[in-house]
């Protein structure tokens, strides 16, 4: 009797005991993701990281062609692209430092192996398909991996044994993310094609007089020059009741593929929408990359690729008409100065010109230009000014 009741308190025991490590190894199961680097931070961090290494990428292209164009095809065809690839890497270094590294090795090759988790090459913006270590170099591959988690957190490596059984982590995980620079417009203003003239083909950047641009309706008969003419452009959203013009402005929507295709364009001689663009430009928080600044801190100049069409007539008015894009330019804004109210409004403020810049009058003012037609081979070579997941 006595040896029964002897084995009844052991299995007792035995039982407290492994429910103690069942509620230990479900509770690791809940916070497993506070503790280790999971798969959705590997997920980020790739992209994050082949996004920083496209900026760069961008960054250099845009730099060469502003300085010295003709040096131009040497920064493409670099398969190394060690600015890009630092960025890329310094963009998620020190992430989880407490409890667990990412890992981003890379040995300057374009091949993933197991030294090496990062490629430069070209995506087509054709085929949308990557070539790792192809030319004209526009693209970044970027692969995270887990590194042997922190011993000195946690439960260490067997932490990470429990994450991978219960579900939270996969067993060599390791997710790749792609980034590019396609070239896309990224401007709600589209120009006319003849302020593309022959000298200002890309890669050559045309430094010009600064040019007061005009959107009202245009009479070729008694108006300026066809070359100073714009009109608004939603790309290729059509305004709706529930979506206005100046809501998609404002919104600052991701850059469209508009080379070849129909856009919607408007002459709005009420400047609506010049005020919207107008606080998007003097708003330091939109497209900073893209700004350009004195050593004052001084806002000079704000890059932005515009479609390129023919001239709208003045019959076009307050109605949106479709017209083909049949170049891309890549044009400084030098200042937009609208009297009156306000524009875009983000987190509650807008913004206006200083007043110091606009003692001349109302206008959009540009003072470089570079274009390219679509559909031909310079336009590989065209930097998108804004890096894109592409896969």
């Amino acid at each position: 009797m006595e040896e029964q009741e002897e084995e009844s308190g052991m299995d007792t025991t035995y039982i407290g005991i492994m429910l103690a490590v069942f509620l230990v190894i479900a509770a690791l199961a809940i916070d497993i993701g506070y503790l280790y680097v999971s798969d959705e931070d590997l997920q980020t961090a790739a992209e994050t990281s082949s996004l920083a290494g496209a900026k760069a990428l961008k960054e250099r292209i845009l730099n060469q062609v502003k300085t010295d164009a003709s040096g131009l095809q040497g920064v493409l065809s670099d398969q190394v692209q060690a600015s890009a690839r630092t960025a890329a890497i310094d963009a998620v270094s020190g992430l989880h430092t407490s409890v667990a590294l990412i890992e981003i090795a890379h040995k300057n090759g374009n091949r993933l192996t197991d030294e090496n988790n990062m490629t430069v090459g070209f995506w087509n913006i054709s085929t949308h398909k990557y070539t790792p270590g192809g030319t004209p170099v526009n693209a970044m591959q970027v692969r995270t991996r887990r590194t042997a988690e922190n011993e000195a957190v946690g439960l260490g490596a067997m932490g990470n044994f429990l994450a991978k059984m219960s579900g939270t982590q996969k067993f060599n995980y390791t997710p790749e993310a792609t980034s590019a620079i396609p070239p896309r417009a990224n401007a709600n203003i589209a120009i006319c094609v003849d302020a593309c003239e022959s000298s200002c083909r890309y890669p050559d950047i045309c430094s010009i007089p600064e040019r007061k641009m005009v959107s009202d309706p245009w009479d070729p008969r008694k108006d300026p020059p066809a070359k100073n003419h714009y009109a608004y452009t939603t790309l290729l959203h059509q305004p709706t009741a529930a979506i206005n013009f100046s809501n998609l402005i404002c919104l600052d929507l991701p850059p469209q593929e508009a080379c070849g295709k129909q856009i919607f364009t408007i002459l709005d001689p009420d400047n609506n929408a010049l005020r919207d663009i107008e606080s998007m430009m003097y708003n330091p928080n939109i497209d900073s990359p893209n700004k350009e600044y004195d050593k004052s801190g001084n806002l000079v100049g704000w890059w932005v690729i515009a479609p390129v069409t023919d001239c709208p007539s003045a019959r076009q008015g307050k109605v949106f008409e479709q017209h083909a894009v049949t170049k891309y330019a890549l044009i400084r804004i030098s200042r937009i100065c609208v009297s009156g109210a306000s524009g875009c409004q983000q987190t509650g403020t807008s913004f206006k010109a200083p007043p110091a810049l606009c003692s001349g009058g109302n206008g959009l003012y540009i003072d470089r230009i570079s274009c390219v037609n679509c559909g031909v081979q310079a336009l590989q070579q065209f930097p998108g000014l804004r890096p894109v997941l592409v896969d």
